[in-house]
């Protein structure tokens, strides 16, 4: 009997762990819980699967439990104790009850772990649901392999997170486990100033670096607030920077907590007094880091096509990249900015018109006051209306977010619920929309929609079955009152497939000759851009293509010489091509940020399989030949890469190669039609 039991718990554990649901039902989702807070408790079965708990409110025979009630952002404590120890470790969680619907999005960050009393050593974990209703963290669980979609972290980076946390072997007999965590709505980042001088002698980019001894002050920011940062120089060997090369205001992974946040510059100053500024934007280069340029004059207008692009004023079209003049940083010993991030926030609405066309609204707050709720951010929001009068039904009716494509681009609404006159009525499944790129929505009722159009998207990136009318006309008859349930839902656009090449395009790109050239760029932008590239490219710059260009104090192109070779790819075959710099190399430079061959192959022959870059190797001077160069083929043209810190490819070795050096590449293709 008790192998019986044994056998039972573990199947039950694996049910709750792995999320297997048993065939014999196709259940509906999990109510809400009718509790107003959620109960933080820890998940746990032992080694011998004898001491269980999976559940919010369990007290099994012979363990005392210790929850805790989640009423907002704070530091709780959940624990175990056992009367009898347990024995070893097979599983344990973290698991906040209801969460995800309460605190969709928070993230959880676990302090310390303790067991029998002393703090235990941990990894660093992540937060995620496996049932999209209980928040959870994983301390230890065997039966993970990988990161889900869902996983989010306190710090902004889930790279460096796993699902097991724990050594279990501090789990060898337990008498009692305690775990201290925080619970957060956004998280915790850091706030700094990037920033390179003239000569880019003087530095700081919060990397992990050490920079000449520039003394700094970062901001931890943990949501909407104000905040100061700066950089002293002073401490520096020279005393001071000298003009400006780059400057901006950066929060490190400030897209993955604060989405759509804005920055709002309140003061700056340049060694202790106020300096004048012009209106800067909100934007990201990578997806990942919050920044506002106060200086880059590599943007000469704001790209207002960028989705991420944004202004606390609601508008960046009179915004800048360079809002404080180049002459104020003419001798920097301080430098400080103080500056505000600002919540997002936005109006849902209700867009409808009856069928007689006698009664509509088509904006925030119109045909009722009520017709108007404020929107922050990721959660279920709910929309309502009485009307004094039955509507016998609608000729049009849509839940909008007012300018959500600016204020939240990338999200996603999803309408989970519909009462007409305090009933819920069955609902399809929609899409999200716009029509003009301003105002977000989710059509419930719209039979001019035939088609998805081309911005439809969804949560789940399946727009299977998705449809302009998830109502019926019976439905939304004789309507007294309205309600709309629906969830707003953080996240970038599932990527479109690009269209593959036909087998007869396939053919004709086998049978057509290619080149491949050098492309090479150091710290302070000496350069030969990629032959596509479209301000110093090969058909759009040959001056500049046929050389190595940097720049002077005052921004001007210098020509740095040096001469390449590059290579006709006519067939199958190895190929070389070459770099040699020129007297002066790359000046004081000490490092690449990118170094590689770009061919004009497109890269889907090579990463479907149909064309091979192998046997890829350097040579730099007289050193050593390196083999361990990347085949890339994220970029539309395949490339064989050295180094290139913009794509975080690292193969192991970085040589700058020094002046009048000569740098050998050799590859082989196969699989073109000689």
């Amino acid at each position: 009997m008790k192998n019986v039991t044994k056998l039972m718990a573990l199947v039950m554990a694996l049910i709750m762990v792995l999320g297997v649901v048993p065939a014999m039902a196709e259940a509906a989702p999990s109510p809400v819980a009718e509790e107003i807070y959620p109960t933080a408790f820890l998940m746990y079965a032992d080694g011998n699967w004898v001491n269980q708990v999976w559940n919010a409110g369990e007290t099994p025979a012979g363990i005392t439990v210790t929850e805790a009630v989640i009423t907002g952002e704070g530091d709780y404590t959940v624990g175990l104790a056992f009367d009898t120890p347990a024995e070893g470790l097979a599983f344990a969680a973290l698991g906040i009850s209801d969460g995800e619907a309460n605190f969709p999005g928070w993230k959880i960050r676990i302090n310390e772990i303790r067991v029998n009393g002393e703090a235990i050593a941990i990894n660093k974990g992540y937060t995620s649901s496996d049932d999209g209703v209980v928040t959870r963290m994983n301390i230890y669980n065997e039966w993970v392999g990988e990161l889900p979609a869902d996983a989010r972290s306190w710090d902004g980076n889930v790279a460096d997170a796993s699902w097991i946390m724990v050594d279990k072997e501090a789990f060898a007999s337990t008498t009692s486990v305690e775990v201290d965590f925080s619970f957060f709505k956004y998280g915790v980042d850091t706030a700094y100033i990037m920033f390179a001088d003239q000569n880019w002698a003087q530095q700081y980019w919060l990397d992990g670096n050490e920079y000449g001894g520039v003394t700094v002050k970062n901001a931890e920011v943990t949501g909407a607030g104000d905040y100061s940062v700066g950089l002293d120089f002073t401490t520096t060997e020279a005393g001071k920077a000298t003009g400006v090369a780059f400057t901006a205001l950066g929060i490190k992974h400030g897209e993955n907590l604060f989405p759509g946040m804005c920055i709002k510059i309140n003061d700056i100053r340049i060694n202790g007094e106020s300096v004048a500024y012009t209106k800067g934007y909100t934007s990201s280069d990578d997806g990942v880091e919050t920044r506002m340029n106060v200086f880059n004059e590599w943007v000469p207008s704001v790209n207002l096509e960028d989705p991420t692009v944004r202004s606390w004023d609601g508008s960046a079209a009179d915004a800048s990249a360079q809002i404080v003049s180049r002459d104020a940083f003419a001798e920097v010993f301080t430098y400080e900015i103080d500056f505000t991030l600002v919540p997002v926030t936005d109006k849902a609405f209700l867009m409808f018109a009856d069928t007689t066309w006698a009664v509509s609204a088509w904006n925030p707050g119109e045909y009722a006051e009520t017709n108007s709720v404020k929107v922050e951010g990721p959660g279920t929001y709910t929309l309502k209306l009485d009307f004094a009068e039955p509507l016998p039904g609608f000729a049009f009716l849509a839940a909008g977010i007012a300018t959500g494509e600016q204020t939240f681009p990338g999200y996603f609404m999803d309408i989970t619920e519909i009462k007409v006159n305090g009933v819920a009525i069955e609902i399809a499944k929609d899409f999200t929309t716009t029509d003009e790129g301003i105002t977000t929505r989710s059509n419930i009722w719209n039979e001019w929609v035939t088609d998805l159009p081309e911005q439809a998207r969804v949560a789940d990136g399946n727009l299977e079955g998705a449809t302009a009318m998830i109502a019926t006309v019976e439905a939304l008859s004789n309507v007294t009152s309205l309600e709309v349930t629906f969830d707003y839902i953080y996240g970038e656009p599932p990527a479109v497939e690009e269209e593959k090449m036909t087998e007869e395009e396939i053919t004709a790109a086998l049978a057509a000759d290619y080149n491949a050239y050098v492309a090479v760029q150091s710290e302070s932008y000496i350069f030969r851009n990629d032959w596509y590239d479209g301000t110093y490219g090969r058909d759009t710059n040959p001056e500049y293509f046929a050389r190595l260009t940097g720049w002077d104090a005052d921004n001007n192109a210098v020509d740095y010489g040096g001469s390449f070779v590059d290579a006709a790819i006519t067939g199958n075959g190895t190929y070389t091509v070459t770099m040699t710099t020129g007297e002066h190399g790359f000046g004081v430079d000490t490092l690449l940020r990118f170094f590689r061959v770009t061919t004009d192959i497109p890269s889907e022959l090579v990463a479907d399989g149909h064309v091979t870059i192998t046997d890829c190797k350097v040579k730099i001077g007289d050193g050593k030949t390196q083999e361990g160069l990347v085949v890339r083929t994220e970029a539309d043209y395949a490339e064989i890469v050295v180094r290139d810190e913009y794509n975080k490819v690292e193969p192991g070795f970085n040589y700058l190669p020094g002046a009048n050096t000569t740098v050998v590449f050799t590859f082989t293709v196969n699989g073109l039609a000689d």
